[in-house]
């Protein structure tokens, strides 16, 4: 499987499924909550391709903007796979199938990934702050252990890194 990377779409508002919508251009990557082709950036490819994609874009920034209260200033990262528990451990995580989402947090995304009713969980479930690099979720994603969701937005260290970025940015 090739990689693919772009805008998710056509899941009805879910965070798996769909297709992807490559951009012609892309420097940094900006969702809207307010537009319908932009909610959701994915990554699809083996683990280790998706892994490696990041690192190759490792200076890429993910920003997000909405004006919905529903929303939060966070972004959510997901990783979800088709791939059995029982597989990944024979297979290893570096050669399993699976879709990256990177999408606007809502104020409901800070529970625990093993609960809900969903029956597609993510792999990875990690909340970042709106501005983080693509290097700094590889790094996340990365540590997190299956099943469990990290709250980078809590990591001081981090916060000042992208608040300096933000700032940098805006004043230039």
């Amino acid at each position: 499987m090739a990689i693919q990377y772009g805008f998710l779409q056509g899941t009805f508002g879910l965070p798996y499924g769909g297709y992807c919508i490559k951009p012609q251009r892309l420097d940094d990557i900006i969702l809207s909550a307010d537009s319908a082709q932009s909610q959701m950036f994915c990554v699809i490819g083996k683990y280790s391709e998706v892994m490696e994609w990041l690192e190759n874009n490792e200076r890429m920034v993910a920003n997000q903007c909405t004006a919905q209260d529903t929303y939060t200033h966070d972004l959510v990262v997901e990783m979800y796979t088709r791939t059995s528990s029982f597989v990944r451990v024979i297979r290893g995580k570096r050669n399993i199938d699976v879709q990256l989402v990177i999408r606007i947090a809502r104020t409901w995304d800070r529970r625990d990934a093993s609960k809900g009713n969903s029956q597609f969980k993510p792999m990875i479930k990690g909340i970042v702050p709106s501005g983080v690099t693509l290097a700094e979720i590889k790094c996340r994603l990365a540590k997190a252990p299956a099943g469990t969701v990290v709250d980078a937005t809590v990591d001081k260290v981090l916060l000042d890194v992208v608040l300096t970025r933000v700032s940098s940015r805006s004043s230039a």
